[in-house]
This record gives C-alpha cells, sequence and structure tokens, in this order.
C-alpha cells in the first residue's frame, strides 16, 4: 500500500472537501440507486421521496465533483434504471439519463455512453418485456481536450462474485476496461466517491504492480459505511495511516441542493411533425438522427396516430445518431398516456443505437407482445441427426412435478427427428405427438379462424372494438353462435388421427401391465423396433441436460380465449359466479383470471379445459379442442422450456432484419407466418 493512496471514512459530500481542487484525473463510480438499496444511515442517496430530489442530489454532488476534476480529467459514472412501482404496467422510468441530460445543463461534456453488457446478467421470468442485460456507463469530461480515447463503446463483461456482503459490486474487469479508455500518466490520482468493497482500489493496485503497465498510480476512496471500511482495509491491505476519518457533519438541507425541474420538450417543438399509420397492431421506425426521432414522438401525441392503432399496439422506435436528449424527449411520451417498457441496444459495426419500446398506458387489454416469436432455441438442424432419443426425460410444464422419459420412437420424421412417441410417466404410459423444430412456429400459430357465415378467413379479433367480417360484413363475437371457426392445420389433424389409433399402455399403481404397442397400432408403425430405453444413449442425454416439455400446441390471444368463455357460460345461462361454484374451492380464485384481457388474465391449463368441458357438458367445441391439445418440444436446461428470454441488447446489423424482427413480436398470426416465410 502507498501512502499516496486514501480511504476517506466519511460522508460524500464532506469527503470531497479533503480533495484538492484540479486533482483527480479519472473517476470510475456507481452511486446508490434510486429506492434499490437502505444502507441503514440518515441522508443516504438512494432513499429521496421522489427521482427529481434524487437526481437533484446526485447533481449538486457531482457538480463539487467537477472541482476536483483535473482539466484533462474523465468521469466514468455507472448508474442503472428503474420501473415505476405501480400496479399493472410499469414505465421504465429512465433516470440515468435524465441525470446525464441535467448534467450536461450545468457544463459537463458528456463524451460517451458505454453499454456495459452482462453475459451472466441476472435470470428473470418477465413476459412482457425483455430482461434487462445491460446498464450505461456515461462518460464526462470538463474539457473537450480529455485523456479518453474513443474507441469500442461496447463492453461485455460478466458480474463478478465475491465473498463480501455487497451484491452491488464493481466487476474488477469492469474497472480495468474502462482505466484502459483514457491515458494515464505517472502519480495520477483514481477517484471513487462511492466506494462500496474497493473494487476501484483493488484495480489500480493491481495495475500499479503490473509490469507492463509500469507506472505508479493512487487510489483515492470515500466511503461511509464502516463495514465497508473494514473491508477495503482488509481486501487491500491498507494501514491505519491511508484512513481518514472525518467529522461528522449532517448533510446539507435538501433546498441547498440544486434543484431540477422536468421539461416537456415535445410540448414545445415546432417542427414538421410524422405521423406513422402503417400497422394498426403496431410500428417499427428506425430514424437517423435526433430531429426525425422527435418528429416520430411529437406524431405518436397526435389524435390522428392514437385512433389509427389499437389499444394493444405496440411501438419499436429507434434512432441511429443519437444524443442525451433523444433518451430524455421519449420520457416525455408518459405525459401522453404511454409507457418505457424497454430501451432496447442494438449493436453493429461496435457501434450501437437504442430502441424503445412503447405502449399504451392501460389496464383494459394485454398489449401485443408475443415473446415466444423470438425466444432463443438451442437444437440446430445439424445437431438432430446425431441424437439418440430414448430415455430422455419428459417435463410437463403445467406439472412440475411430473416428469416422464421417451421410452419408445413409434415414428419418426424423414430426418429421424421423433414425431410419435411413448411416454413413461411415473403411474401410466401416454403416446405424445413431437413437432419438428424446423416447422413449429407454422404448426404453433397455425390456427385460422374462419366466418361462421361465410366460410372465410377473417382479421384478427380485436379486444376492445366491434368485429366484423371482412368479407360479408357480418358482426362477429357477440354470441356463442357467431363465434369464428377455428380451422386447424392438416398436418396437425393428420397426427393426432394417427396417434388417437395408438392404444396407449396403462399401469395400475406401481405394477406394470404393458401391453405389446405392436398388436394395437396401426400397419405402419408395426415393423418398428422396440428399444430398451435404460440402455440406449439418449439415456445419458439426461446427464447433458436434454429433455423434451410437454406443453399446449397452439399459441393463442388470451384475450380471444377470455371473450369465447365469457359468450360460452352466457349460453349457459351463467354468470361468472355460478360457473365458478361448479369447480372445486382451490379454483375460487383462478377462475377469474381466465375473463381477464390484461396482464392479470391467463388461458386455462389443459385439463383445466377437460373439466370446463365437463363441467358445461360439452363434448365438442373447436376452440376448446385445440387449447385441449398438447405436444412435446425440445429443450435443453441453459433455456426455459419456451426459450430463453433474448434480453435487451440485441446483435443483429442489417436493418431489415431487425425491423422483421421487432415485428414478429405484434403481428397477427396470418402476417407473422408470411413474415418468417
Amino acid at each position: 500500500m502507498k501512502i499516496n493512496d486514501k480511504i476517506i471514512f466519511g460522508d460524500v459530500f464532506n469527503g470531497l472537501n479533503h480533495i484538492k481542487n484540479n486533482s483527480i484525473s479519472v473517476v470510475v463510480t456507481s452511486p446508490p440507486y434510486w429506492k434499490q438499496r437502505d444502507y441503514g444511515f440518515n441522508g443516504q442517496i438512494g432513499q429521496e421521496d421522489t427521482e427529481e430530489e434524487y437526481i437533484s442530489k446526485l447533481i449538486s454532488l457531482f457538480n463539487k465533483l467537477k472541482n476536483k476534476l483535473k482539466d484533462e480529467g474523465i468521469f466514468f459514472l455507472n448508474i442503472g434504471d428503474k420501473y415505476s412501482d405501480k400496479y399493472g404496467k410499469s414505465s421504465l422510468l429512465t433516470i440515468p439519463y435524465k441525470l446525464a441530460y441535467y448534467m450536461t445543463k450545468f457544463g459537463w461534456i458528456l463524451e460517451d455512453i458505454i453499454i456495459w453488457y452482462k453475459p451472466n446478467h441476472m435470470p428473470s421470468s418477465v413476459k412482457d418485456r425483455f430482461t434487462n442485460t445491460y446498464e450505461p456507463i456515461f462518460v464526462f469530461s470538463k474539457n473537450k481536450n480529455n485523456i479518453y480515447k474513443k474507441v469500442n463503446n461496447i463492453l461485455k463483461i460478466s458480474l463478478q462474485s465475491t465473498s463480501y456482503k455487497h451484491t452491488a459490486v464493481f466487476p474488477e474487469n469492469l474497472v480495468k476496461e474502462l482505466l484502459k479508455k483514457v491515458e494515464l500518466n505517472e502519480g495520477d490520482i483514481i477517484l471513487d466517491p462511492f466506494a462500496g468493497t474497493g473494487t476501484v482500489g483493488k484495480v489500480v493496485q493491481d495495475l500499479r504492480n503490473d509490469i507492463i503497465f509500469n507506472k505508479n498510480i493512487y487510489f483515492t476512496l470515500i466511503e461511509k459505511s464502516k463495514d465497508f471500511v473494514k473491508i477495503i482495509k482488509d481486501r487491500l491491505k491498507v494501514s491505519d495511516k491511508n484512513i481518514i476519518k472525518i467529522e461528522e457533519k449532517n448533510q446539507i438541507e435538501m433546498e441547498e441542493f440544486t434543484k431540477i425541474e422536468y421539461v416537456n420538450i415535445l410540448s414545445s417543438f415546432k417542427g414538421d411533425i410524422i405521423i406513422f399509420n402503417t400497422n394498426k397492431m403496431g410500428e417499427v421506425i428506425i430514424v437517423e438522427n435526433n430531429e426525425e426521432f422527435k418528429k416520430i414522438l411529437k406524431g405518436m401525441t397526435l389524435d390522428d396516430f392514437k385512433k389509427y392503432h389499437r389499444l394493444d399496439a405496440i411501438y419499436f422506435i429507434g434512432v441511429k445518431n443519437w444524443n442525451i436528449e433523444s433518451f430524455y424527449v421519449v420520457s416525455n411520451l408518459i405525459k401522453y398516456g404511454y409507457l418505457i417498457r424497454n430501451i432496447i441496444i442494438v449493436t453493429y459495426n461496435n457501434k450501437w443505437y437504442p430502441v424503445f419500446m412503447i405502449v399504451n398506458d392501460t389496464k383494459k387489454v394485454q398489449y401485443r407482445f408475443y415473446l415466444d416469436r423470438v425466444r432463443i432455441n438451442s437444437l440446430t438442424e445439424v445437431s438432430i441427426k446425431e441424437k439418440e432419443f430414448i430415455g430422455i426425460k419428459v417435463k410437463n410444464f403445467f406439472n412440475k412435478k411430473e416428469e416422464g422419459v421417451i421410452e419408445n420412437i413409434v415414428e419418426k420424421y424423414e430426418d429421424n427427428f421423433p414425431k410419435i412417441v411413448k411416454v413413461k410417466w411415473k403411474d401410466y404410459f401416454s403416446n405424445e405427438v413431437i413437432i419438428h423444430t424446423k416447422n413449429d412456429e407454422n404448426l404453433i400459430e397455425g390456427l385460422k379462424f374462419l366466418c361462421p357465415y361465410c366460410n372465410n378467413l377473417l382479421e384478427e379479433f380485436d379486444p376492445l372494438e366491434k368485429n366484423f367480417c371482412n368479407h360479408c360484413h357480418k358482426e362477429l363475437w357477440t354470441s356463442i353462435d357467431n363465434v369464428p371457426i377455428i380451422k386447424e392445420p392438416d398436418e396437425i389433424v393428420n397426427l393426432f388421427k394417427d396417434v388417437d389409433k395408438i392404444e396407449p399402455n396403462l399401469m395400475n399403481n406401481s405394477s406394470f401391465k404393458q401391453k405389446s404397442s405392436e398388436n394395437n397400432t396401426l400397419s405402419k408403425f408395426k415393423d418398428l423396433e422396440r428399444i430398451n430405453w435404460g440402455a440406449s444413449p439418449g439415456a445419458r442425454k439426461l446427464v447433458n441436460g436434454e429433455y423434451f416439455s410437454k406443453m399446449r400446441l397452439y399459441r393463442v390471444n388470451q384475450c380471444i380465449v377470455a371473450t369465447y368463455l365469457k359468450l360460452l357460460i352466457k349460453s349457459k345461462n351463467l354468470t361468472i359466479s355460478k360457473f365458478t361454484k361448479l369447480f372445486p374451492e382451490n379454483y375460487k380464485y383462478k377462475i377469474g383470471h381466465w375473463f381477464r384481457c390484461d396482464f392479470g388474465g391467463s388461458i386455462p391449463i389443459p385439463d383445466d379445459i377437460k373439466l370446463i368441458k365437463a363441467k358445461l357438458n360439452i363434448k365438442k367445441a373447436s376452440l376448446l379442442d385445440a387449447l385441449e391439445k398438447e405436444i412435446l418440444k425440445f429443450q435443453t436446461v441453459k433455456n426455459s422450456v419456451k426459450g430463453k428470454n433474448p434480453g435487451d441488447f440485441l446483435e443483429i446489423k442489417n436493418d431489415e432484419e431487425i425491423k422483421k424482427y421487432f415485428k414478429k413480436l405484434f403481428l397477427s398470426s396470418n402476417d407473422y407466418l408470411s413474415l418468417i416465410k
């Protein structure tokens, strides 16, 4: 430990008073995020009542910090975002970008925004937006002539696990990469005013001891928590003479802070306005610069735009040559009835640009975000031919406790991928259909809705407006009698006919009463060899984590199902309350969700569909029959059952592919299938 290294033990505002002006070459820090964590002392940053107060306090602090920075110095600021705390859909608050925007108003120069993508980011079960996988790092300077080297502004650095009680720790590799982006000289001082467990100090020590780097650089750390100071002391082998304990002072009162007030840039925008009305279900618009971006956003505030698009529409608006105002102005849309659900980073040629995912702020209906269409799957066509599938585990998506094993392949596709299999469960056997990965989207999205009057293909159901046939113009969805006819793909119909002709082998309790499948199957299956699953190489796939999931076959709009069920029980002279009383007590709270069109709604699982049909004495109902169908789909443990949420960091270089990617998320089934052909 060098004597020039310092740890200032005390409050950050007072701690800056113990640093000489124009003495710091680089600042690397990550202040507490707003409303994220309570560190247990009064006046702490991050526990303010409002985001404006939080931003104001940080601006006051950073204005003071600016005096400590050398004229050519650089300030790396990492700060995370937060979603608004409200029932239903919440908006990304864009706090980091608002802070950066106002810092530029107080004299800071924003040199760059580095995207820190975390390959091992925290997993999330979220289904109505992309998983958050990155954080921005803002690069500020006092002058244009500075030590920052503008190179690649995308860093892919994994989160670092530590033994310290501090989950917000910087990865050491991140700090190293940031310090590589500046021209460091002998004697330079690196400051972290929110030191935490001392990662910045540790990296400075490592660089100083690196024979290749070969420069004496030093750190100054400020930390309020005595627990963290103890960790720093142990981690960095600091002696007491390096620690400066400063006198406790009260935080300066809020009225002494620089106060900011949000401004509505869109309300005062006087330029030309662009209204994009190309698809009532959503829009994908990528513009070149901030002025075009503001024209698009202003158009979104007008009635012509809102009246054209459905309430469940979703919008992806990107800007290639952005500036910090681009991020600030999009937050103005919240005042016009919109929510920002994601800021998606699109990368190309070591550069990036943001695409904002925007939806209407409404609880009436679930917006059109078909995440399953873009989930990441791992199985490739090449790997199929190399696989043995006998003995692979089968997991029931709707019953996590139920697992089975593929015991026999009854029929295969041309490339050796199994088509119909026998599955051995704990207490029974079942014959199951597997849809091929090459054609799964065409089948999953394959339901066609036909007019009950003229039998023509219908446009997509609108949950909030009256629905008419676009051919005979008769109104639909007003009673069970004018509900559309459901047509399933011929391939699926034929597959399930084949399965129905195969008698499943049943087991009674714990003793197997297995029948020979050859004696009870169609002639085309009789000559297939029965393979012992336990001896098969496929059994070893369990070790590798590969499995099949048993899941619902068709992807159906939740609101279609809710509307159908309402009409169905009405035709039986039942209210939702009376309908609920037909079911066991444990269904009391579940059933209400079947009739909702918002994100609180859910589609009955296949076993529930069977129960609905039994309770209402329905033998055949085309939509219910379709919802009851289940298939097996190949998975690996690296992905969720339906595949991995791709996250908000995309590496797609072609503009057309970007637009195609986002359109997949909201198009009708017919348009989606046309798009992916």
